[in-house]
Parts: structure tokens; C-alpha cells; sequence
């Protein structure tokens, strides 16, 4: 166990290395306008908006599960350091990322989220609502141990103009797919 958790340790940052490599990569090769430039698909087109595209780096920060006696029962991680990249305009967000889960395992995950409710307080800030859902890995210990598993939930997302962010996501608790809800906060900054 102790070694699996030095090898966890050890890839974050091997993980933050390449995200901040496609990061900077990203800010100088792709048009603001279009989600991944010149490369983006025709039937992507129509997640463009008026809003540029802007490139983040994410990092959770809190993770607080809805039954706290299944937090001390399962014994159930609520630190779950890690990083990650969002590709969003407001509207549409492209995330993709690893962190370490609830149940102590490596997680990656590729999400797409889409906030329809908006609320623009700047002409380059806003704090929009929505849904996120995706793909997840990390959860081969449950009863089911699939190695890669559907998840979504709720998406809260705040953009400022000062390069500064926030995701607020919220989980409901599904108790046939062994699921724990959960609020999780990542914060995430633009440069």
C-alpha cells in the first residue's frame, strides 16, 4: 500500500509537467475563437461563442461527502490532491486531469461540461450553471471493479477577469452504483 501511494506521489508531477507543457503549447497555437483551433472538428463548430476560449489549470482543493458516517465507515479520503486542465469559454468546458479519489486510488478522468445558465458580471467574468459528465478511472476496488466507470453531476463554474476560477461540483448520492455524493471545490487559474 505505502508503495502504491510513493508511486502516486512520484506521477502528479510527471502529470503536471505535461499538462503545463500543453498548456503553454496551447495558449500560443490556438485561436481564442474556436475550442482547439485550426484542429477543431466541424461539429464542434457550434460550441463556439462569443466568449473566447481560455486554457486553465485546475487543482481540487475540498472534497466533503453528503453521509459522514460513510465517510468514517468506508473510511473514505476527503484530501484528493491532484491537477488537471479545462479548456472553457463559459459555456462549454473540456476537462481532463488525474487526482487521488475516495477510495485511495488513481483517478483520470475526461469530462465535458455545459453551463447554459449564465450570469456575466465583466466582459471577461462570469459565474455560470450547468451539468458535467464524462468518463473516470480509479474505482477497480468496488464490488463491480470496472476499470472505467460513467460519471456527472452538477457543474457550478466562476471565471473572473483577475485569471483566478473556481468549479463547484455537486454529486448525488446513488446508492445501486455505490456511489457516496459529494461537493467538491477545485480552483483554477488562467495565464
Amino acid at each position: 500500500m505505502k508503495r502504491l501511494i510513493l508511486k502516486t506521489y512520484k506521477a502528479i508531477p510527471i502529470i503536471a509537467i505535461a499538462i503545463l507543457s500543453v498548456h503553454i503549447h496551447a495558449e500560443t497555437a490556438i485561436a481564442s475563437n474556436q475550442a482547439f483551433g485550426e484542429n477543431t472538428p466541424e461539429f464542434l463548430q457550434g460550441m463556439n461563442t462569443t466568449q473566447p476560449w481560455k486554457t486553465w489549470i485546475v487543482a481540487p482543493v475540498l472534497t466533503h461527502h453528503f453521509d459522514r458516517q460513510a465517510v468514517i465507515d468506508d473510511d473514505l479520503n476527503e484530501r484528493n490532491p491532484g491537477i488537471g486542465v479545462e479548456r472553457s469559454n463559459g459555456l462549454w468546458h473540456w476537462m481532463l486531469g488525474a487526482y487521488r479519489n475516495s477510495i485511495r486510488q488513481n483517478s483520470v478522468y475526461a469530462q465535458l461540461g455545459w453551463t447554459p445558465l449564465q450570469w456575466q458580471f465583466s466582459e471577461s467574468g462570469n459565474l455560470s450553471l450547468g451539468a458535467a459528465a464524462g468518463l473516470l478511472t480509479g474505482y477497480q476496488n468496488t464490488e463491480k471493479g470496472y476499470p472505467v466507470v460513467p460519471a456527472g453531476g452538477f457543474l457550478a463554474s466562476l471565471e473572473t477577469p483577475y485569471h483566478f476560477g473556481m468549479n463547484l461540483f455537486i454529486v448525488p448520492s446513488v446508492k445501486a452504483f455505490q456511489v457516496e455524493g459529494f461537493v467538491a471545490l477545485q480552483i483554477k487559474a488562467h495565464f
